[in-house]
């Protein structure tokens, strides 16, 4: 299993690995959450066709209103959030893994802040597990009534699952994995085009990605790197 060290502005860091790696070994609980993303996403999609079709009277109003826009929302953005965890979910089953780090840094650096970077996650899927359960529990009796899928309750309740698994990931990639770092140029490259607008930095990540064998590097970076004026 291959992890990138890719640096994401000055002295800071971010670990990433292609989710397609990951979901072709994903069973078990994992198979299963992403299943129940798509759940969401396919009931989501099937209420807004309903709403659009039934033609009765005006549109929802108040409470109900505000109900159908925050499934909406939750449905859009649950793809894009189960992809920033595929990480953490396969290191709960990985023993050994490269670290790909950038060529201006050592490998006692690269070591290091990656498992800072670990710890840190660690720590942030401990906290939203606990958050998450707190809102599975609450909006899931408040909503029963509400019609259509209880997507709201849904989302926490997939949430506190992924964190919690994300949670065991990073805890075992800082005590149990065993890290062989690997040296790359084309990262050392990555750190000053990150510092471009992102208009213009867009074709030289493409590049870069192409080099690094990574699909969805371009995507990874415009989500996670802030745009330079």
């Amino acid at each position: 299993m291959n992890v990138f060290l890719v640096p994401v502005g000055n002295d800071r860091y971010e670990l990433y690995c292609e989710p397609s790696e990951v979901d072709q070994t994903s069973s078990g609980v994992v198979a299963h959450l992403l299943r129940r993303v798509s759940d969401m996403e396919v009931a989501e999609q099937r209420a807004r066709r309903d709403r659009r079709t039934a033609r009765r009277g005006d549109k929802p109003k108040g409470f109900e209103a505000c109900v159908f826009r925050a499934r909406s929302g939750l449905a859009r953005g649950m793809s894009e959030w189960v992809g920033r965890q595929r990480l953490f979910w396969h290191l709960r089953h990985v023993s050994e893994a490269t670290l790909v780090y950038p060529g201006d840094l050592n490998s006692a650096e690269a070591l290091s802040v990656a498992h800072r970077r670990l710890q840190h996650h660690r720590e942030h899927h401990r906290f939203w597990m606990v958050v998450d359960g707190l809102g599975a529990l609450v909006f899931g009796p408040l909503l029963f009534f509400v019609p259509g899928p209880n997507l709201i309750s849904w989302y926490f309740a997939v949430k506190m699952t992924g964190h919690w698994l994300a949670f065991l990931g990073a805890r075992r990639g800082v005590a149990s994995v065993e890290w062989s770092p690997r040296v790359s140029s084309a990262l050392v490259a990555l750190r000053e085009v990150i510092s471009f607008p992102r208009g213009s930095r867009r074709q030289r990540v493409r590049a870069l990605s192409t080099e690094l064998r990574l699909e969805h590097l371009v995507s990874f970076i415009e989500r996670t790197v802030p745009d330079q004026p």
